[in-house]
């Protein structure tokens, strides 16, 4: 192992003993404060989801994008789950599920979106340009969508309401697109 390995060794593991400080210290408090555990689950299970894709995207050796999304995959969808029971449990009188009619959706949307841009870095090998191009039009269906969803009313509203948020994606879209075909007539040149 060269010399630059062991400090990246060293600094994952100076990385994660301080997750599992905050986890235990907040941990610690919150128990000595309720007796129980209430919101150190949050806070817990949001030190968990941080932590791995911190850990992903800072240390991973190769596909660093691919290992955060794929933890982002694996992970949102529990901790929502953790943020709902926890929420209903302990600090409302009345449960509110928002878990199956908003949550899940939602975070299924926002997924499918990190995919399909990673798909088309991966296997359409366009530039980063045309990626981000391609991201910010992506972006706009993925909002209407997570805004509907979320507001629970129609998609004409949502549009009439992002109004501002779809001509900047629109506007951020074409100007990726077209520095995408500037980078690419420019290495085919070189």
């Amino acid at each position: 192992m060269n010399n630059l390995a062991k400090k990246g060794t060293g600094v994952r593991k100076f990385f994660w003993i301080l997750f599992i400080l905050a986890f235990a210290v907040t941990g610690v408090t919150n128990f000595a404060i309720d007796q129980q555990f209430t919101w150190f689950r949050i806070v817990g299970s949001a030190l968990i989801l941080g932590g791995s894709l911190l850990d992903a995207l800072l240390f991973s050796k190769n596909y660093r994008v691919i290992h955060s999304v794929s933890v982002f995959t694996v992970l949102i969808i529990p901790f929502f789950m953790v943020v709902e029971r926890t929420v209903n449990n302990y600090f409302l009188d009345t449960p509110i599920h928002w878990l199956w009619p908003i949550g899940i959706p939602i975070a299924l949307i926002w997924i499918a979106y990190l995919w399909i841009n990673i798909g088309i870095r991966k296997i359409l090998h366009w530039n980063m340009g045309s990626c981000l191009g391609a991201a910010s039009l992506l972006a706009i269906p993925t909002v209407i969508a997570t805004n509907t969803i979320a507001n629970q009313t129609s998609v004409y509203n949502i549009i009439e309401m992002s109004f501002i948020t779809i001509v900047v994606l629109l506007s951020l879209g074409a100007v990726g697109l077209i520095a995408g075909l500037f980078m690419g007539k420019y290495k085919k040149r070189h």
